[in-house]
């Protein structure tokens, strides 16, 4: 009886085992519809810009729940979990920048998909609201009105958004 519970219990514990526990956030990279997919969103020392698309560390994004219902946070495999992308729409030339991650809304994103084959989506940031939307130009990135429709508002990703 007591060899059959142990057998049992062990049985229980590989089962546990083989199952996943928390899946790890997907690696995903963040270029730019009006780029030619030629260009990726990276970090490197804290500061955030697009460059030659490379597969880098500091292009490797990885999304994970925000600290609010709906929203993301998004990291660099480079950075790691410390640091989150963050927007700070008073000063345009370090719009997005990483930084320790907080509860703070500029590090909460909102992630809308716009389509599944291309994968695109629009940013949106809770600090900005949701009538703004990132976008890219040629002289870096901003938070301009959703319904302007830019082609820059649409990023490419192999990153779907669950709630």
């Amino acid at each position: 009886m007591q060899a059959r519970l142990i057998a049992a219990a062990a049985l229980a514990l590989l089962n546990l085992a083989a199952g996943p526990a928390f899946a790890a956030p997907d690696v995903t990279y963040l270029q730019n519809e009006l780029d030619g997919r030629g260009r990726c969103l990276g970090s490197a020392d804290g500061t955030v810009a697009m460059a030659v698309c490379n597969q880098s560390p500091g292009q490797q994004w990885l999304i994970t729940r925000g600290d609010l219902p709906g929203y993301d946070k998004f990291h660099t495999a480079a950075d790691g979990a410390a640091l989150c992308l963050a927007v700070h729409p008073d000063d345009p030339k370090k719009l997005l920048a990483m930084e320790a991650c907080s509860q703070a809304e500029n590090q909460q994103w909102y992630v809308e998909r716009l389509s599944e084959v291309p994968r695109l989506m629009r940013l949106t940031n809770r600090e900005t609201g949701a009538t703004r939307c990132l976008e890219a130009v040629q002289t870096g990135q901003r938070m301009t009105p959703c319904s302007r429709g830019q082609g820059g508002h649409r990023w490419h990703s192999n990153y779907i958004p669950t709630m």
